[in-house]
């Protein structure tokens, strides 16, 4: 016999009842985590208020918000007093506007979160302490966090043009070999989200080891020479010279790749300055970035203090008192 036609109905409307109450719970569920994300995670916000996305097609994803002013908390550490996270006018984090030209050795900085200095008051990064060491140079930080090696190569492409730099540095993470970053202003107002993709990335490096796998792959390798070529091509036709500083060891493992420049003339921090036709070479800086300790997950004090003395050393071709080629100081009779 047929059921009848009442009980099917009552059966449906059951149904339907448990979808919608299903539904309502996962919805109560994914706001009281939502709402946990922003108790737990105030860093997450912290990330959302400085950056924007890039204009047009710009293949940067995204820029330092201009004008940010970020009491950063921390993200995988809490900070007992926030980092004053300062972006100029010109989307570059500092807290004075850049000249179009300067009287002083211009030196830009380029890179991730390492190179703009994550959880380090401004007048502690690295560029900043170059500064202290010489009076006669200006350090610019175009680091950006989240950035790879397309993305800083890019960032070259655009500021150097317009930039009356002297020098160019360019300090290397592992992360870099990884795919850039995407950004969506309204999936990134979400902590929960940005919570769960900070988590999706840890689990996968410490768990599973795929992404370690995938960093170390041939492929990635030479995504990254291929970059570095960029960043060479850009500096060499703006006629800026380049250091590549690098704290992670499998960094130089890619420069064999490189294939518009001649390998052998990479030296590891041994340069001859003297001439101003220097083009480029490398600096190994992972004894600071290992030996001392580190803050949410990036460089302490210590590691920033010992980056900026052996740039100088290696800009200054040996000096303790100076971040300046021979060349420019011979110049200015110093």
């Amino acid at each position: 016999m047929n059921e009848p036609a009442p009980a099917k109905s009552s059966r449906r409307k059951q149904r339907a009842f448990g979808v919608i109450t299903a539904l309502i719970a996962l919805v109560l569920a994914l706001v009281a985590l939502e709402i946990c994300g922003r108790i737990f995670l105030p860093g997450a916000r912290d990330l959302e208020n400085l950056v924007i996305r890039a204009p047009g097609n710009d293949s940067r994803a995204y820029l330092l918000k201009p004008g940010a002013r970020v009491g950063f908390r921390g993200l995988n550490d809490r900070f007992e007093k926030p980092i004053d996270w300062q972006v100029n006018d010109q989307g570059i984090r500092s807290d004075r506007p850049i000249p179009p030209k300067s009287d002083k050795f211009r030196i830009a900085t380029f890179g991730d979160s390492e190179a703009f200095g994550w959880s380090m008051p401004l007048e502690k990064t690295f560029q900043r302490r170059m500064e202290k060491i010489d009076e006669n140079i200006e350090v610019i930080n175009y680091g950006t966090p989240g950035y790879n090696a397309e993305n800083v190569a890019d960032n070259m492409a655009e500021v150097l043009a317009e930039l009356d730099a002297d020098f160019a540095i360019y300090l290397a993470h592992k992360n870099d070999r990884n795919p850039p970053l995407t950004y969506s202003p309204i999936l990134s107002k979400s902590y929960l989200l940005v919570g769960a993709r900070f988590a999706y990335f840890r689990l996968k490096r410490q768990f599973f080891r795929k992404s370690e796998a995938e960093r170390y792959s041939p492929e990635s390798f030479k995504y990254f020479a291929y970059q570095v070529d960029r960043m060479i091509s850009i500096t060499r036709a703006e006629k800026v010279p380049l250091i590549i500083s690098y704290i992670s060891r499998r960094i130089p493992m890619a420069f064999p790749q490189l294939h518009e420049f001649d390998v052998q003339s990479l030296k590891d921090g041994e340069m001859d300055l003297y001439q101003p036709g220097f083009q480029v070479g490398v600096l190994n800086l992972e004894h600071g970035w290992k030996k001392y300790p580190r803050v949410d997950f990036h460089m302490g004090q210590e590691g920033h203090r010992e980056t900026a003395e052996k740039l100088c050393l290696m800009i200054s071709s040996g000096r303790k008192d100076s971040c300046v080629p021979p060349y420019w100081r011979d110049a200015r009779g110093q």
